[in-house]
């Protein structure tokens, strides 16, 4: 069956990309408004860009009628700094609690049971209880769509990065997998424990791995 994105709904569209493009990371974003009031909000339109410079990305959707922009957009706006806190199973139900819909001004720190303690190089803080944390100052804000079903893209420079030393080789800079257990959500409200179930393969990086395979 071929479908065409022009004669679905908004609904129909968003039910087929979310179980089909999975599993999503979770980026755990805290924000301030001008007033230095916090914000924390999942987002699992999330990824990495690069390493050099360490960029990553998540995106902001259009929120419910009558709102316009959620205040984690607002916020970067305003304040073009945030934070991703890694996003585990350790602090997935304290994740699952923030998105909560408060009223702008009240913190989801506080509703979510978290401590925000203060970051080293931007003005939110970060989530002491999250095992990875990326300070990041936005690059740009992309608008792909202001309409019902549309976002934003916020484009993030990283300018530190924190992470449990338990976790962390410090020759190779690898995190550990298994003690990280990094959550991914799935399509409705089911979500995967990313270490949970994994397979290694082997990874081709000249055409004389290649070759050596078909031997």
């Amino acid at each position: 069956m071929e479908l065409d994105p022009a004669t679905l709904d908004e609904a129909s569209l968003y039910n087929f990309m979310m179980s089909t493009i999975l599993p999503r990371p979770i980026a755990w974003v805290s924000t301030v408004d001008a007033q230095g009031r916090t914000n924390l909000a999942p987002y699992a339109y999330f990824m990495g860009v690069c390493c050099v410079p360490m960029t990553v990305l998540f995106c902001p959707v259009v929120p419910p009628a009558p709102r316009r922009k959620k205040d984690t957009l607002l916020n970067v706006e305003a304040v073009p700094e945030f934070v991703v806190n890694v996003a585990n199973l350790a602090c997935i139900d304290a994740v699952n609690l923030s998105a909560a819909p408060l009223p702008p001004g009240e913190s989801e720190f506080d509703l979510a049971g978290v401590t925000p303690i203060p970051s080293s190089r931007v003005r939110p803080p970060r989530v002491r209880e999250a095992a990875v944390a990326y300070e990041c100052r936005v690059r740009d804000i992309i608008e792909i769509s202001a309409a019902p079903g549309g976002g934003w893209v916020v484009l993030g420079t990283v300018v530190a990065a924190h992470v449990d030393d338990a976790l962390l080789d410090p020759v190779t800079h690898h995190v550990d997998l298994q003690a990280l257990s990094p959550v991914g959500r799935l399509g409705g409200g089911s979500f995967v424990n990313a270490a949970s179930d994994t397979f290694t393969l082997t990874r081709y990086k000249t055409l004389a791995d290649l070759a050596a395979r078909t031997r």
